[in-house]
């Protein structure tokens, strides 16, 4: 059964959310809200990944994820939460203080958050990605889009394995966004399920990403583009659909696993 995964912002630069998300109550309201609306992971952040995103240390992000993720797990002790970071130190304490899958976009992820991920018995998140948010838009040239990507997740599962971990503790994200052109984005959502064969689950990020835009579109207005992704996704094999619309993705996956049982 695929997932959902809702996104909990908690910096002052979001693309999405806009103002500070840094109130410990709006972000515990906002979980609740997720919950109730239908989400099954939560997914934390304290540094945005978007591009041009201005870096912040090691300190300032737990300073904006450790309470949160101490109060989540208080409250919903059954409800995964994930820590979307590429940073040993603050996945370190974030997998003793209650957080059970690591979200790592950085595409190179260094060995002992592999180690820190084995010994917590949690789970990652591999990413396709080139550079960092201040340089990634400029590192969009393939020579065979689907197979580099492809290609570099295998040898990051087989890295993954290579430190102990088991495929259940694995999933692949193939970076909407992250070092790819408007066009290889499409590209790259209507063959997805190519990623299938690498044996692993797969998340997919898509919610509100500029690609998705029409004219003039910010972010609020990309919902509906967002929605038909999402079923184009699960049409083509995702296990985890990160998303900021947690209540309208719910009805679409409820729709699709209606659809799927009709004989």
């Amino acid at each position: 059964m695929t997932q959902i995964m809702g996104i909990v912002n908690a910096t002052p630069d979001s693309f999405y959310d806009g103002n500070p998300q840094n109130n410990l109550p709006a972000l515990l309201k906002k979980c609740a809200d997720y919950l109730a609306e239908g989400a099954d992971i939560l997914d934390i952040g304290g540094e945005s990944t978007r591009p041009g995103a201005t870096p912040v240390s090691a300190q300032e992000e737990l300073a904006r994820v450790l309470p949160l993720i101490e109060a989540a797990h208080a409250k919903w002790p059954k409800v995964p939460l994930s820590l979307d970071t590429v940073k040993i130190p603050v996945a370190a304490e974030g997998l003793k203080h209650g957080v059970s899958i690591i979200n790592d976009v950085s595409g190179t992820p260094d060995p002992e958050m592999f180690s820190l991920v084995k010994k917590h018995h949690a789970q990652i998140v591999l990413t396709h990605s080139r550079g960092n948010p201040q340089t990634m838009q400029t590192l969009t040239q393939y020579a065979d889009l689907l197979g580099e990507i492809k290609d570099f997740l295998a040898q990051k599962i087989a890295q993954a394995r290579a430190c102990g971990l088991t495929d259940v503790q694995i999933i692949i994200d193939p970076g909407f966004g992250f070092a790819k052109t408007r066009g290889q984005n499409y590209t790259l959502l209507k063959h997805l399920a190519d990623f299938k064969s690498l044996g692993v689950r797969l998340l997919v990020g898509l919610s509100r990403k500029t690609f998705l835009a029409q004219k003039r579109e910010l972010p609020p207005k990309r919902k509906a583009q967002t929605l038909g992704a999402h079923l184009v996704a699960l049409q083509n094999g995702a296990d985890i659909l990160r998303v900021h619309d947690v209540r309208d993705t719910r009805k679409i996956l409820d729709f699709y696993t209606e659809l799927q049982e009709a004989q």
